[in-house]
């Protein structure tokens, strides 16, 4: 079977294929439903599946659709875990926890963000301590969340986003609008003011399979950074800590620190996969994000306003509607053999980095 056989056109599709899959290779599958539906009426779920014994001390956790549209890569990567045989012969006291869709409303309306406009990978901080503010973001809050949505629009929102980047440079743009914010429900990169569905759901998985683990590798599926193809493994550790150290002993130079300024990713904080730190402080969490690139910059900064307006003003179902469907998805997804060719190899490289790394911890 070829790998491109691993990826899905549509969440619906993406689900079933990883759930044959499981079945194929033996492996149950425990069903966390979400309340809402999909654009077709389908069921909406995050789908779990524990290879290994049910004791292990290491285990290797993968995550896809943390970010919904990009589950597209992820669930494909994960399919592939299972279908190649990855999981078999697996190191003495290690398991593999598969997390499929921790976002399934957001995969499966071909949105980065949620059912509540949250981007999930911003909401994964400590509620119980005052939000900190963006007041960076302000400045673009009107021109990120446009009431109108054409090409004369569009042009004026390049113009006005470039001038911004030549005036405060990339790192600048990054910290005012990527790094995310708590004041604007209906802008881009909203990172929420209460646990959101995939949050709560998270905290109930982790200890249901985590609690005898001493040492955890997460690795969380992502797409839209960087060079086309290429895969950047960002690990958002502290520097200088025994975390990062064993990230870049795993994985070589293509893991950076953006605490370090070596990502375009720039600081962020209530990511997903850094949670299971928090969710697991008796154990040793190596966390990290494999991010493959696939459009410039500019043109996924355009699909995320674009969808964005048309989940709050417009019609989905429009001619106009599916064309920015398709237009997001593809800005997170690259349907083409080329671009599988480059990042699916290099996950299954990535994925036995880390059994051979925690094999060793």
């Amino acid at each position: 079977m070829s790998h491109h056989d691993h990826f899905s056109p549509d969440y619906a599709s993406a689900r079933d294929k990883f759930r044959a899959a499981c079945a194929e290779a033996g492996v149950g599958v425990t069903r966390w439903l979400h309340p809402l539906r999909g654009p077709l009426g389908e069921e909406l779920a995050t789908d779990t599946a524990w290879i290994g014994p049910l004791n292990a001390r290491r285990v290797l956790v993968t995550c896809s659709g943390t970010h919904g549209v990009e589950g597209y890569y992820g669930s494909g990567c994960q399919v592939g875990f299972l279908r190649d045989g990855l999981y078999r012969d697996l190191p003495p006291e290690t398991a593999v926890l598969l997390i499929h869709a921790t976002n399934p409303y957001g995969f499966a309306w071909a949105r980065r963000v949620n059912e509540d406009n949250i981007d999930i990978n911003r909401n994964f901080i400590d509620f119980g301590k005052p939000l900190a503010e963006n007041g960076l973001y302000l400045e673009l809050a009107r021109l990120l969340a446009p009431e109108a949505w054409n090409e004369q629009v569009e042009v004026r929102t390049r113009a006005e986003l470039g001038a911004y980047v030549a005036r405060a440079g990339a790192e600048g743009f990054g910290r005012a609008v990527v790094a995310g914010q708590r004041t604007h429900p209906n802008g881009l990169f909203f990172g929420g003011t209460s646990p959101c569905w995939s949050n709560r759901t998270i905290a109930k998985i982790v200890p249901h399979y985590l609690d005898a683990a001493s040492h955890v590798c997460v690795l969380d599926f992502h797409t839209g950074l960087g060079p086309t193809g290429y895969s950047e493994i960002i690990c958002r550790h502290a520097p200088g800590s025994p975390a990062l150290a064993l990230a870049r002993q795993w994985f070589g130079d293509a893991v950076t620190s953006p605490a370090a300024g070596e990502s375009q990713s720039p600081v962020i904080e209530g990511n997903l996969r850094m949670a299971f730190v928090r969710l697991l402080p008796e154990a040793l969490v190596v966390a990290a994000a494999i991010e493959v690139g696939t459009v410039p910059p500019d043109e996924v900064n355009m699909a995320l306003i674009a969808d964005n307006w048309l989940h709050i003003h417009g019609d989905p179902q429009s001619e106009a509607g599916r064309a920015i469907k398709k237009r997001i998805r593809d800005a997170f997804y690259q349907d083409a053999d080329a671009w599988r060719d480059a990042c699916y190899p290099r996950a299954v490289e990535i994925q036995k980095q880390a059994l051979a790394g925690l094999a060793t911890a």
